[in-house]
């Protein structure tokens, strides 16, 4: 029986456990989802009270909150050392899964959040996400000045999910000038990207040349 994910489009947080899923060769359905529709059925709430996505339907019952849905994928197989090949790279795994969820998401969805029209601009709010990121991208420069991938000597769920929080930025705001002092970080981005089980979830991933600007405010209300 195949797994079911259901979630909206071009949702990151969703895309990890896909990814996970094309490195296990664990098969999952994504049916169509329309948010603030869908995700209020009877049906959907008895799985997620909240209304929230992502959800994964499995043959044991449903699965909320994306990290725990990207873990029960990566751990369907231990042949694919996607949890890592031993107790230490599980923990190390386990460790950059957080540090995506404390450090990356809030300051990324602060910049890029505007771009996509979901919050007005801010430009204090923008500028201090840039510095709270670019303090959580050295960390992660440093790891990757000496590894290669983030957890053990190849691509684990750490690799997948520290990529997805990445994502938009690097499509949208993440410029040659902001990144310059992270090339280690790129090399590690541009490197998994590529990879097959990337591709096959995420397409080619274009690069920003520019920081996007903001979306335009909605009109008033007539």
């Amino acid at each position: 029986m195949p797994l079911t994910l259901y979630t909206y489009a071009g949702n990151t947080h969703a895309l990890q456990s896909l990814i996970a899923a094309q490195y296990n060769g664990v098969e999952i359905e994504v049916p169509a989802f329309e948010m603030g529709k869908d995700n209020k059925t009877a049906a959907f709430t008895a799985m997620s009270p909240l209304g929230k996505v992502p959800v994964l339907q499995t043959p044991d019952g449903p699965l909320c909150e994306a990290a725990a849905i990207a873990r029960y994928v990566a751990r369907m197989r231990a042949d694919t050392n996607m949890y890592g090949s031993s107790f230490y790279e599980a923990g190390c795994v386990d460790q950059w899964i957080e540090f995506a969820k404390n450090e990356l998401d809030l300051p990324v969805g602060m910049w890029i959040y505007p771009i996509l029209g979901f919050i007005s601009s801010n430009a204090k709010n923008t500028e201090q996400a840039k510095t709270e990121l670019a303090r959580a991208l050295a960390v992660l420069q440093t790891h990757l000045t000496a590894h290669t991938f983030l957890a053990g000597e190849g691509v684990t769920l750490a690799d997948v999910v520290v990529v997805c929080s990445l994502l938009n930025a690097f499509k949208l705001v993440f410029d040659a000038a902001y990144l310059a002092p992270f090339p280690a970080l790129v090399r590690w981005f541009k490197t998994c990207v590529s990879q097959p089980e990337f591709l096959a979830v995420l397409g080619t991933t274009t690069l920003c040349a520019g920081e996007a600007p903001p979306a335009p405010a909605p009109a008033p209300a007539p």
